[in-house]
């Protein structure tokens, strides 16, 4: 009982609450870097099958990238383009945008098979198939080919499946980094710093790290609040004790890098860490004793 309660009072502590304008003494944008693939940072993009668990609270229970795609595809909200705040996409957008990307790395796969099958191209058919084999493939090749044929029927009707399939993307190349844009604020109405999330990327990371990083999509935090509450936040050491995701977030169960702050870019790991401890020190600074 008291664990659920500290919970619930830590939460409301942690809640965000929109600071007016006229009480902001001090801003910084921030870009916050979320690597998921951290320890700390797995339980945003848990998966769990609905026949494992026991909970209800949560409608969704795959983690926080498919809550979003999902909640876009239910129509709840919009998607942004990462590069105009003036254009929006639906789902239909955003899932063009995937297939896109999907091509993209199936391109980059085959170039590399080419390359590897550059060299059995010159192979002769002595080679492949020993000496004195030959004659017999010629007269195989001759013969009856019914069994042939019907593989043909079968590879065209498979084909003819996978393009009335829907399409279902993996989301493992966008379940391994995302950014979270937020403020910074000194509200001089309460004396404290507080964090507004505003909006969080979802990026695109090629498998091999050869292809460059590519934004999908913004969503905005005001707008998937709703939906990454009904977003199951998997707790390792209890399943009693599980939270929303955006309970998570609001507690800053995370852990991150600043990539940028106050639009200057952060060039290396020490000095985010550096750019992080001059804002800890900056509001301490505030403060006389």
């Amino acid at each position: 009982m008291c664990t659920v309660l500290c919970i619930g009072m830590s939460w409301n502590l942690f809640a965000q609450v929109p600071v007016r304008p006229d009480d902001h003494f001090f801003r910084k944008r921030i870009v916050n870097r979320i690597s998921l693939v951290e320890k700390i940072n797995r339980p945003l993009v848990h998966h769990e099958s609905n026949l494992y668990t026991d909970n209800q609270k949560f409608s969704e229970q795959e983690g926080m990238v498919a809550s979003l795609i999902n909640g876009l595809k239910a129509g709840k909200y919009q998607a942004y383009d990462p590069y105009d705040w003036k254009k929006t996409l639906n789902y239909q957008e955003l899932e063009s945008k995937m297939k896109e990307y999907d091509s993209a790395l199936d391109m980059k796969l085959e170039g590399e098979e080419e390359e590897e099958d550059w060299e059995s191209d010159f192979e002769t058919k002595d080679e492949v198939f020993g000496a004195g084999e030959e004659e017999v493939w010629e007269d195989d090749a001759s013969g009856d080919n019914d069994w042939n044929d019907e593989w043909e029927e079968d590879v065209i009707e498979e084909d003819d499946e996978e393009k009335d399939r829907p399409y279902k993307a993996d989301l493992a190349p966008y379940e391994e980094v995302i950014h979270m844009v937020e403020d910074r604020i000194f509200d001089k109405n309460r004396s404290m710093m507080v964090n507004q999330i505003d909006f969080f990327e979802v990026i695109w990371v090629d498998p091999s790290g050869i292809l460059p990083e590519k934004v999908l999509a913004r969503f905005k935090w005001e707008d998937v609040k709703d939906q990454l509450q009904l977003t199951k936040w998997k707790t390792r050491a209890n399943d009693a004790s599980s939270l929303s995701i955006a309970q998570a977030l609001e507690m800053r169960m995370f852990h991150s890098f600043l990539i940028n702050v106050g639009g200057q870019g952060v060039r290396s790991l020490w000095e985010a860490e550096k750019r992080r401890q001059d804002l800890v020190e900056f509001e301490h600074h505030l403060w006389s004793y």
